[in-house]
Parts: structure tokens; sequence; C-alpha cells
């Protein structure tokens, strides 16, 4: 038996197992990267869907947003002509449609 040759055998069976041990990271990650994609495609439907619903309160909020300007609009002008019933017929008007 030669000496040299257990030594060389002991150092190749070392590079192998260090060679399967990255490349059983490599793998894991590229596992744990898979996974997450795949919960992540699967969270999709619902997260779209949630955004929909913020587009629409959204979209909501704006047109209030345009009524009020609107409704201040129609109060600002009177006042500066001193027009109390019309003041109070915009008022009444916004009171009845506002949230």
């Amino acid at each position: 038996m030669q000496v040299g040759s257990g030594m060389e055998a002991l150092t190749s069976l070392e590079a192998l197992k260090a060679g399967a041990r990255a490349r059983g990271r490599t793998v894991r990650g590229r596992i744990d990267r898979l996974t997450w994609a795949a919960r992540t495609a699967r969270q999709l439907p619902e997260r779209l869907k949630q955004l929909e619903r913020d587009v629409q309160e959204n979209r909501r909020l704006h047109q209030r947003v345009a009524e009020l300007t609107d409704v201040v609009a129609e109060v600002l002008v009177p006042a500066a002509d001193r027009d109390d019933a019309r003041i109070r017929e915009v008022l009444a008007k916004y009171g009845e449609t506002s949230f």
C-alpha cells in the first residue's frame, strides 16, 4: 500500500464533499427562489382584486373632491355678490349629496 495514494484519495474525497456541499447550497437557493415565486404567483389574483378596489375608491374620492370644488366655486362667486339665498340653495344641494 502506498502512503501517497491514500493521501491523494482523502484529498479527492474532501474535494468531492466540498463540491457536493456547494452544489447543495446552489440547489437550495434555487428551491427557495422557486418557492417564493410560486407563493407570490398564488397571491397575485387577490392582490389584483385589492388594487382594483383601491382604484375604484380613489376614483370615487377624486369625484367627490371635484364635486366639493364645484360647490366651493358656486358658494364663493355668489358670496362675492352676497346672494344669501343662492348660497343657502347650493349648500342645501351639497348637504343632500354629501357622504
